[in-house]
């Protein structure tokens, strides 16, 4: 009877170091191993909202580094790298702008519908002048009000990459999530009131 308490015992402790985790990168693999400066933002533990994230990746950026940002869910750590395009790398058209509850694109959707807007997006391959004109080109950008929390764009995040890997398993080609940072920037309204004094 010990002996095989003892028996299971060590078969247990050995499958459970043997157990490897699942990793899944955006935009690739060959992506995040091609980069040598990297700096981990743990969403976690940081207190930082996401303009203050925003610019911790587009000053590593500007100073030739590059941010990680890891998400570990169900046995599976996603390794992100995010990206700031200040200089409008990417046609409008080619990026798919996402905020917490709706995406804006045509008239707007609810984040409901991510997968059935982000497929569309990904496929539609120059059909509809307003997505996308190839897997290749296209990027999903996160914009969100600059006093959102790390845990807010955690969420996002976990839902995004979630999506992103069902549609990928969906469809023939290999796709890949880049993804974008961009906050809300305020605009002052250029009109002026109008006024009933005469």
């Amino acid at each position: 009877m010990k002996k095989a308490i003892l028996i299971s015992f060590i078969t247990l402790f050995f499958s459970c170091q043997n157990k490897t985790a699942n990793i899944r990168y955006y935009p690739s693999e060959d992506y995040l191993l091609s980069k040598t400066d990297l700096l981990k933002i743990d969403l976690d533990t940081v207190n930082l909202n996401f303009k203050e994230t925003t610019q911790k990746v587009s000053k590593n950026q500007y100073f030739g580094g590059y941010t990680l940002i890891e998400i570990e869910e169900n046995e599976v750590v996603k390794k992100i790298i995010p990206i700031y395009d200040d200089v409008g790398l990417y046609k409008i058209k080619n990026k798919l702008k996402i905020k917490c509850d709706s995406i804006l694109i045509d008239d707007g959707y609810p984040i409901s519908e991510l997968k059935r807007i982000l497929k569309r997006h990904y496929t539609n391959n120059g059909k509809n002048y307003k997505y996308s004109d190839s897997p290749q080109k296209s990027v999903v950008e996160i914009n969100l009000d600059s006093n959102k929390t790390a845990k807010e764009l955690k969420q996002l995040l976990t839902n995004l990459t979630y999506t992103f890997d069902e549609i990928n398993n969906e469809v023939t080609d290999t796709l890949q999530l880049v993804i974008f940072f961009n906050y809300f920037n305020e605009v002052p309204s250029t009109i002026l009131p109008i006024s009933n004094e005469k």
